[in-house]
């Protein structure tokens, strides 16, 4: 059985003012039991590898197609620790030059010590959260890395990086002008190594910095304005040889990222690592469970120090959700709607045991009938290929996913 697998690394230097990802900033770290000595300690490594485990004999795993390293920063990880995660997790599942193989990384943390331990465990893919080239965009959300320090990382990447590099960029930043957000895809397309680019629109957390700033008035955020970067930002992209292929995500031909299409096209994947979460389908079965792992640190360590022969899977400490038939419907519609290849009819009555047209609403209106008025309104498509149809939102379309989305609830 083959399963990709996120891996979740909770630590950073410290949290950009709109983040809402579940890490601790070093300046966090003793109110979470953890004092600086023990940062990013073998022992997390020891017990996510513990985890890996557990979940790969549960599930009868025996291939990664993908793994993700994610965080927080996992390029606070020090080489030899990047080495002992990816030597175990390979020792419990193999992976090979055919898996996508992702490591997260800060700028600032590009150093030839990790890229080199990366490059000796197998990592192919690395993705490098660039946000913004604008010094003055970063100051708003306390960013902490200059646009000196990304434009050396792509440079130092550029060289010596064989692999796959994607970046990431937010259209909206506080202080942002169209003239500086334009000006940054100038300098990143002169990186030929880049082939693949993530752009999201700014969105405001509550209780984030952020969130709480702008709440206050003591940030003045536009949400239509932020749209407008974005689409400016999508031209740009698409002039530049990258396809849209998903609602954020832009890739050169054949580049599109493997990992986060085991979300979207709801394929199963196990998360680990303290905040993480996975899913494991059984579609023949009518049965799915999700899990999030346990937000305290201390806790998740000293539980999976255990021999994995001694661990019930009911103390596991994580929130468990058993997923019904109508959500992993709606969730397979919400998921395939966010790719511009859309939603296909035979994988949705092979999955789900009847036709898409079929599906209603809870207000009894068909699929069929609310993506009529969608397409007559030229703002969806349907395409034929080998006796399958495909349902999809167009260019225009995808800007009021949410909306349509909302038709279906």
């Amino acid at each position: 059985m083959e399963s990709s697998l996120y891996i979740h690394i909770p630590f950073c230097k410290k949290k950009c003012d709109y983040c809402d990802f579940y890490s601790i900033p070093e300046s966090g770290r003793k109110n979470n039991g953890l004092s600086k000595c023990n940062d990013l300690t073998d022992s997390y490594i020891e017990s996510v590898i513990c985890e890996v485990s557990f979940y790969a004999k549960l599930y009868k795993i025996d291939f990664w197609k993908t793994v993700y390293i994610g965080g927080g920063t996992p390029s606070l990880l020090s080489p030899n620790q990047i080495e002992r995660l990816f030597d175990g997790i390979k020792s419990i599942a193999n992976y090979d030059s055919s898996s996508e193989i992702t490591v997260e990384m800060n700028p600032d943390d590009v150093r030839f010590d990790f890229i080199e331990s990366c490059r000796k465990v197998g990592v192919n893919r690395l993705s490098v959260g660039i946000q913004a080239l604008d010094d003055i965009a970063l100051s708003f959300v306390h960013r902490g890395c200059s646009v000196e320090t990304s434009i050396s990382a792509l440079e130092f990447l550029d060289k010596q990086w064989n692999g796959r590099l994607s970046v990431d960029f937010i259209a909206g930043l506080p202080g942002q002008t169209y003239k500086s957000f334009k000006n940054q895809f100038d300098k990143i397309f002169s990186f030929k190594k880049i082939d693949h680019i993530s752009l999201y629109t700014l969105t405001i957390e509550d209780g984030t910095p952020l969130g709480n700033k702008v709440r206050d008035g003591k940030i003045n955020f536009s949400f239509e304005k932020a749209d407008k970067m974005w689409i400016i930002g999508r031209n740009i992209i698409e002039k530049n040889g990258f396809s849209h292929y998903e609602v954020s995500n832009f890739a050169r031909k054949g580049f599109e990222s493997r990992h986060n299409s085991t979300y979207w096209k709801l394929e199963n994947y196990i998360g680990c690592g303290s905040g993480a979460s996975g899913t494991w389908y059984d579609f023949c079965n009518k049965n799915a469970v999700r899990w999030t792992n346990t937000l305290s640190i201390p806790s998740y360590i000293h539980f999976w120090k255990k021999d994995i022969s001694e661990i019930d899977e009911k103390e596991i400490l994580r929130s468990v959700e058993k997923l019904s038939d109508k959500t992993l419907e709606f969730e397979y519609l919400m998921m395939g709607f966010r790719m511009l290849s859309g939603v296909s009819e035979n994988e949705f009555e092979r999955r789900f045991g009847f036709p898409l047209c079929e599906y209603k609403n809870p207000a009894g209106k068909t699929f069929l009938d609310i993506f009529s008025e969608w397409k007559k309104n030229r703002l969806a498509t349907i395409s034929t290929k080998n006796a399958d149809r495909r349902f999809s939102l167009n260019k225009r379309g995808i800007l009021l996913l949410n909306r349509f989305l909302s038709e279906f609830l």
